[in-house]
C-alpha cells in the first residue's frame, strides 16, 4: 500500500485509512459471510464452507434439540436486533438512530471502518469527516454494567490518547443521549470543529 493512496482506486486518502470514503462504502455494500466475513453471492449470508458446517450441525442434532436450539438462536437474534441503513447491517437500533441523525445533518460518516494509527487496528463505531480534513470518532456505549463499564473506560482513555492529533477528535454517546440527540449529541459535536447553532 502506497502511503496516502487508496489501494483500490488510487485516489488520495486521509492518514490512518487504507481506502478512500467511496471505496470503503462500496466494499460495505457487498454481502459477506456472517462467520468469516469473506464475500458471498448476493442473497447469501454464509460462505459455502460455513453453510455446509451449518447443514452438518443440523443433521447431528436430533429434531427436538434442533427446534430448541433454533428457538434460542431466533430469540437471541431478535433481542440483539438486526437493522439496516442504506443496505448495510448495523448492530443496534441506537446505532441506526445515530446514522439517521448524521444523515439528516448532512455529515459524511463511515460505520465501523478500520483505521491504523501507530500500526494498530481500531474499528470505531463511526468516523465523521469534514471538508477541512478533521475526523471525529464517535463511539456508542449501549450497556451499563460492571464488566462493560470497565471496558468502556479503557476504550475512552485509549481514544482520548489517540485523538491528541490536531485533526482528530473523540466523543461518545450512551443510551441516555438517544432520547434527545439534537441537544445531547449536538452539544458534544459543538466541542469539535463541526459546531453549529442548530442540529436537526
Amino acid at each position: 500500500m502506497t502511503k496516502g493512496i487508496c489501494e483500490n482506486c488510487g485516489e488520495k486518502i486521509k492518514p490512518w485509512f487504507k481506502q478512500c470514503f467511496d471505496c470503503n462504502e462500496r466494499e460495505k455494500q457487498k454481502p459477506t459471510c456472517e462467520v468469516c466475513n469473506i464475500k458471498v453471492p448476493e442473497g447469501h449470508n454464509l460462505c459455502k464452507e460455513h453453510w455446509k458446517e451449518k447443514q452438518d450441525e443440523k443433521k447431528k442434532l436430533s429434531q427436538i434439540d434442533y427446534v430448541k436450539t433454533k428457538k434460542e438462536t431466533d430469540f437471541r437474534d431478535k433481542f440483539e436486533g438486526k437493522y439496516y441503513f442504506n443496505g448495510q447491517k448495523v448492530k443496534s437500533k441506537s446505532e441506526l438512530l445515530l446514522l439517521y441523525f448524521f444523515e439528516a445533518n448532512e455529515l459524511k460518516c463511515q460505520y465501523e471502518t478500520c483505521i491504523y494509527p501507530n500500526g494498530k487496528e481500531y474499528r470505531p463505531d463511526f468516523i465523521i469527516c469534514d471538508d477541512k480534513d478533521n475526523m471525529i470518532i464517535v463511539e456508542h456505549f449501549g450497556m451499563d454494567n460492571g464488566e462493560y463499564n470497565k471496558k468502556k473506560e479503557e476504550k475512552i482513555k485509549e481514544y482520548d490518547n489517540l485523538c491528541k492529533d490536531q485533526h482528530w477528535f473523540f466523543i461518545w454517546t450512551n443510551e441516555e443521549d438517544m432520547h434527545n440527540l439534537k441537544d445531547k449529541l449536538g452539544k458534544k459535536l459543538n466541542e469539535t470543529p463541526l459546531n453549529r447553532v442548530m442540529w436537526k
